[in-house]
């Protein structure tokens, strides 16, 4: 298979010829520090809403409808968060969307510090507040997706899309070794609320960022503004659309996404009924695999996988975490399941790091933000559907989850085998985006 070649895409507004001259700048490392924070606090949260609303309503089903609905605004807004992105200050969203869930969560944090019971008034609040975490992701993650290449050299692109990867990853696995235990001991209440302190000193670092941003010519009439937007999701759309390699890599991985994402919501339930293990073991299972993947950034950051290596080793990733699904549904003793979730974390951060690379560097400034949305609004946009109707699942096999966990793990291998015969997708991860000249250097 021969590898293509990508150069940063030129266009008159492109980022990449006011590029800064080191990786470690200023602007990144308030970019890079926020988004650490922040992190930490969302891992704790993460296990505080699973754990509570398992313990409180003893229904899958619940548990996948709460998942679905907070993840649901997030796809049906996503392509309008790219064209915001590129049309809009990415600054101002970025700390404006952190802002704005640091006092949604401390508002979740009130009922739960103040009322009694009321399990129905909580569950509403968890949703209404989910829901409006993933309307604010739709705008803020392609804000900072399509930040990230006009802060630092073309040429460490993939070492700045790895620091960044790391930096969530380490500090959602610090989280979440710690959630487990925290949630015993703290319970939900506070671990909401340092969540919400979490976003809020997020936004306080971000604030300080400065972000090159060529933005189109300001429309003052509301008619001309939302044609503009729809003239900018049709751009965007249209230029993923005609890119088949992109396309077939995105509607693969909505599939993919669509057998194995679900199955994170039903974990407590493994953990708690068919393995009998306190919460603590979710924290550690979270905390391997978040050391697994940074060590899988740490290895894409320091060793540039390009061309053909590159499809080898997302290929091999998607393989390890389907082969970590069938683990989960065979495996009685923890410490396997700790070896399997390190191994599939591994795999996942050099696939993150490589998948989001490709993406940007491909993609010219101007059109970044939009077809970021568009790509990871379809390839989540299946998740929500999943979700709930895992839990529904869930439900009707009886709770039987490692039977729904072989079952994940054996459709998704089989997918993975499928796709790797496509030859559009074969070569558009096997393109070629640096040359020779674009050495590593600080």
């Amino acid at each position: 298979m021969a590898d293509t070649e990508a150069s940063p895409p030129a266009s008159k507004n492109s980022a990449f010829k006011s590029s800064p001259t080191r990786l470690l700048n200023r602007d990144f490392l308030l970019l890079w520090q926020g988004q650490t924070v922040s992190a930490v606090g969302t891992s704790l949260f993460q296990i505080a809403i699973l754990y509570w609303l398992m313990e409180t309503t003893g229904s899958a089903t619940i548990m996948g409808l709460v998942s679905m609905l907070g993840a649901l605004p997030g796809v049906i807004l996503g392509p309008f968060g790219g064209a915001i992105a590129d049309r809009f200050s990415r600054k101002k969203l970025i700390v404006l969307g952190d802002a704005i869930l640091g006092l949604s969560m401390l508002s979740l944090a009130v009922p739960f510090f103040l009322i009694e019971g009321a399990i129905q008034l909580k569950i509403v609040w968890i949703i209404a507040v989910s829901m409006l975490v993933g309307i604010v992701g739709a705008f803020f993650r392609p804000a900072v997706t399509a930040s990230i290449p006009s802060l630092v050299p073309f040429g460490r692109l993939n070492a700045a899309n790895s620091m960044n990867a790391f930096s969530m990853s380490s500090s959602m696995a610090l989280g979440q070794a710690a959630g487990g235990v925290l949630y015993r001991i703290l319970g939900a209440p506070m671990l909401i609320f340092i969540n919400g302190i979490s976003y809020l000193l997020s936004a306080l670092s971000e604030v300080f960022i400065r972000i090159p941003q060529q933005q189109p010519e300001a429309i003052k009439s509301s008619r001309e503004l939302g044609r503009a937007f729809i003239e900018d999701i049709r751009v965007g759309l249209k230029y993923v659309w005609n890119k088949v390699g992109l396309r077939n890599m995105m509607a693969a991985f909505a599939l993919l996404n669509f057998v194995m994402a679900p199955l994170g919501v039903l974990l407590p339930i493994l953990l708690d009924k068919w393995l009998l293990l306190p919460p603590d073991w979710f924290g550690y299972l979270m905390a391997a695999m978040g050391v697994g993947s940074l060590f899988g950034m740490m290895f894409a950051g320091m060793v540039r996988i390009d061309g053909v290596g590159r499809f080898v080793c997302i290929l091999s990733a998607l393989y390890a975490m389907s082969l970590a699904n069938l683990v989960f549904g065979f495996a009685t003793n923890p410490f396997l399941l700790i070896a399997a979730n390190m191994m599939s974390g591994f795999f996942m951060g050099i696939l993150i790091v490589s998948f989001t690379t490709l993406m940007q560097a491909t993609t010219p400034d101007e059109l970044r933000g939009r077809v970021s949305s568009v790509m990871m609004t379809v390839m989540m946009g299946t998740v929500p559907l999943a979700r709930g109707l895992a839990g529904v699942l869930a439900d009707l096999v009886d709770q039987n989850i490692p039977l729904l966990f072989i079952s994940a793990g054996t459709i998704s291998g089989t997918l993975v085998t499928v796709i790797a015969f496509n030859k559009p997708f074969r070569e558009f991860l096997a393109t070629r985006l640096f040359t020779t000249d674009q050495q590593p250097g600080c």
